[in-house]
């Protein structure tokens, strides 16, 4: 059930000029193809009085392989990227490109593939392209798909346009070497990189913008204040609602309280607006109309949090619109007032002294939990003129947990008794999304399996849901189980394994050819425990010892406890930090080898 967070993109112009490379390529520098020389040139510069970029682009390929290698280009374009000249020797073909989870996005993509057949040989593409609006230019990664014997990128910023500035951002360990030279005209900023290794995407790295060298570009907006009104200048859209009155009575059929008012028309939207993102221009970034979204029944992340706003507000309460970045951006708006600093809208709420940050595509949280992405970003919350500017609080590990409890008696050889499954924070939104897109047919199916061994070395029956709803702190599912591998028979000795190997995020991580840090999926609780019943006429011949692992991300603890005529199993992994540094891996490793032998001990009853 390793389930993750959807995920969120940055807005249309933002996303598209970000200037990622692709990183889809296998490549090491020694490998079939790599990059001889590289200049790559950015001018700010004005157009009829309008900020725009100049950006032009000579790349050369050159083949380490014997056979024909074919270098790929990508080189984006859209509504506000005009793609000027293209040329080099190769195939050229146009596309659209649509991130993972994104209904549309106006992004294209030319694609230029070169051709070379002999090692030691090259080929160069070079192609210009116009930057219109120089709120989309954000920020610009300096490596590429392939290793790097020489690159060297240019950014020139005129003395008219002297409220631009660039922002270096993973610059250490990388062999970047940086220039700045002041002239009567501009101010050029050069960055020179020889022998670096390409942009590598691996399983589970951290953000990409946490771990590789780029450049933000900085002034646009003269400071928050500015973003703010741009953005509230964008979300300024017709909010009526026709029929108004008759869908909240709808809403509110049950409510009694206002906690049930705010609680219902959260879960309101939750049921009834699906989400899909949306990128395509201003419209990255200018919310749908209420209106529309109920007409559609879908809705991003903008047009589901301003309906929800809509709808608390039409209530009385005080609900105010918010950008905020995910934690896939690691700096805040106020310090970095750019369209790459808030990638995602949600709506907040104060209500009796509290604050509550309501992610409206959620759906199956309650509106008093706040998603483990947005934990620890600045929000920019609508207030007036001017923004409110608040840090959204991290919870502990333990406002997530996964729980699976078993309460066992001994009968014959088998260990038989009842499975319940607890869920909470953003393991039961991930959970109760998987089992969402599995559909109908499947739903039992996985909730079984999650209540079995790894193995599935148990009969699991009677498996049915105790409580669903996302209105609701716990998720609750229960099912009877029959566990006849966990027990030995052996001169009169009674071997039982109570571990049930049903564990998350357990397995060794691999670090033979890995480069990056490892991210761990979320901080949580996840919690094993079986109880069981000493049967009479037996006694407790052997209880294993207790004990507890410590690493810099988390804490593993096994425990092995007697209570009367019960023995109780309890195993937790506690993760604090999801990030694991590359060097800390091994120690990581070795904690929970060592952590799941000493669950793995068997306790041992005798007549």
């Amino acid at each position: 059930m390793n389930c993750y967070p959807k995920q969120l993109f940055l807005s249309a112009g933002a996303a598209m000029l970000m200037l990622v490379p692709s990183a889809s390529h296998a490549q090491q520098w020694d490998d079939q193809i790599l990059v001889s020389q590289c200049n790559e040139q950015y001018t700010l510069t004005l157009e009829h009085g309008k900020p725009i970029v100049k950006n032009s682009k000579e790349i050369t390929y050159q083949s380490n392989s014997t056979g024909t290698v074919r270098p790929e280009t990508d080189i984006l374009y859209g509504e506000f990227i005009a793609l000027d000249d293209v040329s080099g020797r190769g195939q050229k073909t146009y596309r659209n490109v649509t991130p993972e989870n994104v209904f549309y996005d106006d992004t294209k993509a030319c694609v230029v593939q070169g051709y070379i057949d002999k090692k030691g040989k090259t080929c160069t593409v070079s192609y210009d392209r116009t930057f219109k609006d120089i709120k989309y230019f954000t920020r610009l990664y300096l490596l590429e798909d392939y290793f790097i014997r020489s690159k060297t990128v240019t950014v020139t910023i005129p003395r008219q346009l002297a409220g631009y500035r660039i922002k270096e951002m993973n610059f250490q360990g990388f062999n970047i070497r940086t220039d700045h030279r002041t002239t009567a005209d501009a101010d050029i900023y050069q960055y020179t990189m020889t022998d670096a290794d390409r942009m590598r995407q691996e399983k589970r790295m951290p953000p990409m913008s946490s771990v590789y060298p780029y450049l933000l570009i900085i002034g646009p907006f003269k400071d928050v204040n500015g973003l703010y009104s741009w953005s509230k200048e964008m979300a300024d859209v017709d909010c009526e609602i026709p029929g108004l009155k008759e869908l909240l009575q709808e809403i509110n059929r049950d409510s009694r309280t206002e906690e049930d008012r705010i609680s219902n028309t959260y879960r309101w939207v939750q049921d009834h607006i699906r989400y899909v993102a949306f990128e395509a221009g201003q419209s990255g970034h200018r919310p749908d109309t209420p209106k529309e979204v109920l007409r559609k029944r879908y809705g991003d992340c903008k047009g589901m949090a301003l309906l929800l706003k809509t709808l608390l507000k039409a209530q009385g309460f005080d609900a105010r619109l918010t950008d905020i970045g995910t934690d896939e951006i690691p700096y805040r708006m106020s310090d970095v007032p750019t369209l790459a600093s808030a990638n995602h809208v949600i709506c907040t709420l104060f209500y009796k002294g509290k604050t509550r940050y309501m992610d409206a595509t959620c759906n199956h949280i309650p509106y008093t939990y706040t998603p483990q992405y947005i934990q620890g970003s600045e929000a920019m919350i609508e207030n007036g003129d001017r923004p409110l500017m608040q840090i959204v609080p991290i919870q502990r590990a333990d406002a997530s947990i996964d729980s699976l409890v078993y309460q066992y008696s001994l009968q014959g050889d088998a260990l038989v008794g009842k499975a319940t499954y607890n869920l909470r924070g953003d393991m039961k939104e991930w959970f109760m999304s998987t089992i969402d897109d599995a559909g109908n047919k499947n739903r039992d199916d996985i909730l079984g399996s999650n209540l079995n061994s790894d193995a599935h070395s148990m009969t699991v029956t009677d498996v049915k849901w105790a409580d669903k709803d996302a209105r609701h702190e716990w998720a609750r599912f229960t099912g009877s189980i029959t566990n006849k591998a966990a027990v030995q028979l052996m001169d009169g000795e009674v071997y039982i394994e109570l571990n049930p190997h049903n564990n998350l995020f357990d397995s060794r991580i691999d670090t033979a050819r890995r480069v990056n840090d490892y991210y761990l999926p979320v901080r949580c609780n996840i919690v094993r425990q079986a109880v069981l019943t000493v049967p009479a006429g037996y006694k407790v011949d052997y209880l294993p010892p207790s004990k507890t692992f410590s690493t810099p991300e988390g804490v593993l603890t096994c425990r092995f406890s007697r209570k009367g005529n019960t023995i109780v199993f309890h195993q937790k992994m506690q993760i604090n930090h999801r990030r694991i540094p590359l060097a800390n891996i091994p120690k990581w490793n070795e904690a929970v080898s060592k952590w799941k032998d000493a669950c793995n001990e068997q306790v041992v009853l005798k007549r």
